[in-house]
């Protein structure tokens, strides 16, 4: 666990045994006696987790924490706060202070940095996808995702029905969530028949503690669940229990009985972190897509279609099968643009795009290369239905007009494709099959930079031959 911890006590023991506890664990242990020390030490270097013991000399170790936590650079910073008690005052306190916990000192070490791993796990997570989202960004453009946001949705995994209802009904005067609740026998085998909820509460008995930890592992292992939240909530404090379930991937625990107002805090804090972190998801899925997709026509673009041919090349060599690179170019299109304006060469592209998509299968790629160009990659047993598939292509783009609603115009539209067969190029480079388990990867690109160039050769020549037409590159023929 590489990490970097600030210990703040005005109590030099308390620092001592704190540090004991982390020291070996963490890359770098700091430490401050006082709440301004440790706002310096802050503004020089963000740590990974900052624990705040109860006692400072210049300010409330609750005070500091809200301080830290109001300032927008430190707002996602975890906050641990040692309490010299820890009452379930003590905690109720630290939650609404915005602490991620509260502990006594003397709580088992064991105990304790099995919390601290589930929390720097959260905010590993978190970082890494913030780095990703920001890397993405292109500086003027990052827009914020907005849109309606529901109530949160908790689901109450109890014991047995009595228990789901009792909490249930206690949670719901103290929070805005929709809540239902099952039994834990019941759920696993459910759990695929209902939308993933944004928390689970899971009711754990210290003294048969399999079934629920069952569970836990069951809601990480499936990957419509894997994002939810989870409180684990004990019957009784029990450290085995505690650091089994937070190292299954509990995100936080109640560790003696369930508790309304403080599992609703708790709750609050895991739920906004859910959900700032699905967004965040949200953002790099959509920076992703956006990098290698054509924004025109929903189409990939170059800067996937290129690696993806590579990747064919690679599968057909490995696999002994074959396949087909097309250049598709949609005729005369500068006259299109010409006469009826740039606006309406975009609808013309979208349209074409869409039905040359319509017309082949999943397992089938098509990307916009530029301009009015595509590229089409199909899996196919031999070069006849390679030229039946090209030719459907042709069909479907010639067989009715692009009509332009706005202006009543109708634009008739054909395109010219250029074939070429990935075996043929392949041989050619490795013609010794049976003794090449694999060819390089770097013959690979070469390969699939010659498919393209090949089939661009053959559609120069279906150009040539009066266009609307299909031809083959000289090998495949």
């Amino acid at each position: 666990m590489a990490a970097h911890v600030l210990i703040v006590d005005s109590i030099s023991a308390n620092r001592i045994l704190l540090k004991v506890k982390l020291t070996g664990v963490f890359a770098r242990v700091e430490q401050a006696a006082s709440a301004g020390e440790a706002l310096d030490l802050l503004h020089a270097e963000t740590p990974d987790l900052l624990v705040l013991g109860g006692d400072l000399v210049d300010m409330s170790a609750l005070k500091l924490c809200k301080l830290v936590k109001e300032n927008p650079a430190f707002a996602h910073l975890p906050v641990l706060i040692a309490n010299t008690e820890g009452t379930r005052m003590d905690r109720i306190d630290a939650l609404r202070a915005g602490a991620d916990d509260a502990f006594d000192m003397s709580v088992s070490t064991d105990a304790l940095l099995a919390r601290i791993r589930s929390i720097i796990r959260a905010r590993s997570s978190y970082e890494e996808l913030r780095l990703r989202e920001q890397a993405g960004q292109i500086p003027g453009l990052a827009e914020q995702v907005s849109g309606f946001e529901g109530p949160a949705q908790v689901l109450i995994a109890s014991w047995n029905a009595a228990e789901g209802l009792l909490w249930n009904a206690q949670l719901q005067a103290c929070v805005p969530y929709g809540l239902r609740q099952q039994p834990i026998s019941q759920i696993a085998q459910d759990m695929s028949q209902f939308a993933a909820p944004d928390a689970i509460v899971i009711s754990l008995r210290t003294a048969t503690p399999d079934e629920s930890l069952r569970l836990l592992a069951e809601v990480r292992a499936r990957a419509t669940t894997r994002q939810a939240a989870v409180l684990v909530v004990l019957d009784a404090e029990d450290d085995t229990a505690r650091i089994n379930a937070l190292d299954l991937g509990a995100n936080d625990v109640l560790i003696d009985g369930f508790d309304a107002e403080e599992a609703a805090l708790r709750l609050d804090a895991m739920i906004a972190r859910k959900r700032l972190t699905d967004r965040l998801r949200k953002r790099v899925e959509d920076g992703l897509t956006a990098a290698v997709t054509d924004p025109l026509t929903g189409l990939f673009n170059r800067r996937y279609a290129m690696p993806h041919l590579t990747k064919l090349a690679q599968r057909a060599h490995s696999q002994r099968g074959d396949f087909a690179v097309m250049l598709a170019d949609l005729d005369h299109f500068k006259e299109v643009n010409d006469r009826y304006g740039h606006a309406a060469g975009d609808i013309v592209l979208a349209e074409i795009a869409r039905r040359m998509r319509r017309c082949l299968s999943q397992a089938d790629l098509i990307a916009r290369m530029g301009g009015e160009e595509f590229m089409i990659v199909v899996p196919v047993e031999d070069v006849t239905a390679a030229e039946q598939v090209a030719q459907r292509l042709c069909d479907v783009v010639r067989s009715e007009p692009v009509y332009l609603r706005g202006r009543d115009i109708q634009i008739p539209v054909t395109v010219s494709i250029g074939v070429a067969m990935g075996s043929d190029l392949i041989k050619a480079k490795s013609p010794d099959c049976k003794s090449t388990q694999h060819l390089r990867l770097a013959a690979h690109d070469g390969i699939a930079s010659a498919l393209l160039d090949r089939a661009d050769q053959a559609l120069y020549g279906a150009k040539a031959e009066g266009r609307d037409k299909v031809t083959l590159s000289c090998s495949a023929a």
